[in-house]
């Protein structure tokens, strides 16, 4: 998958049709399977580290381009302080948009919306980290009770993984902090939220490090 920003507010994903069935997708539930659609969208971003082009909390514009080889995916941050600043955001998403416009394949559309390929709305920033034994996450949760993340534990394919939500933690310097100490213990996991939930095994549906402190600690 290639990376490109487009600008403070823009950043350009470009993924090929292999990617994507190495990722397990077909094209077929990629066109024509909103959710599947969505899953693969968040399967994207969660490769990324979102923190280096922008944070992902708030509305987003999505834009998917179709093309021979591949899709295009264009990420657009609404950074609101005011009408003119919205007003001059969405005027910069729409010239992406007209400029691609004649390589669009409108059935992908419908799988992220049916608003002429935009997606608006807020999100659950998730980040999903893979570790081996239990053990590995004792510290780990020790050192974040405190911060009251919401964390689920799952297993799939004879590995753990810990999905942390950081949604409520607004201050960058917060998280960079969190994920530093994160960082010490665990590997970043490309898997989804999504797709632990469809495919995986639940062991902690919530309160992740509350209970591992209080059942191995």
């Amino acid at each position: 998958m290639d990376i490109e920003r487009v600008n403070e507010n823009t950043i350009k994903l470009f993924i090929t049709y292999r990617d994507i069935e190495d990722r397990g997708y077909s094209r077929e539930e990629i066109w024509y399977n909103r959710a599947k659609g969505e899953e693969l969208f968040w399967d994207m971003i969660g490769e990324i580290n979102t923190e280096d082009y922008f944070d992902l909390d708030g509305p987003i514009w999505i834009h998917v381009n179709a093309s021979e080889h591949g899709l295009e995916v264009i990420v657009t941050r609404a950074n609101i302080n005011g009408d003119s600043e919205s007003n001059s955001l969405l005027s910069s998403f729409e010239e992406h948009r007209e400029a691609a416009q004649h390589n669009i394949d409108e059935s992908i559309f419908d799988s992220f919306d049916e608003e002429d390929g935009v997606h608006h709305q807020g999100i659950t920033n998730f980040s999903i980290y893979k570790f081996k034994d239990i053990d590995e996450l004792i510290p780990v949760a020790k050192r974040l009770v405190q911060f009251g993340l919401q964390s689920s534990l799952y297993k799939f394919e004879n590995y753990y993984y810990v999905a942390i939500d950081f949604t409520n933690i607004t201050e960058k310097e917060e998280r960079l902090n969190i994920r530093s100490i994160i960082n010490e213990y665990l590997g970043i996991s490309k898997l989804t939220v999504f797709r632990l939930q469809e495919y995986g095994e639940t062991i902690m549906e919530e309160d992740c490090f509350e209970t591992v402190i209080k059942y191995f600690s």
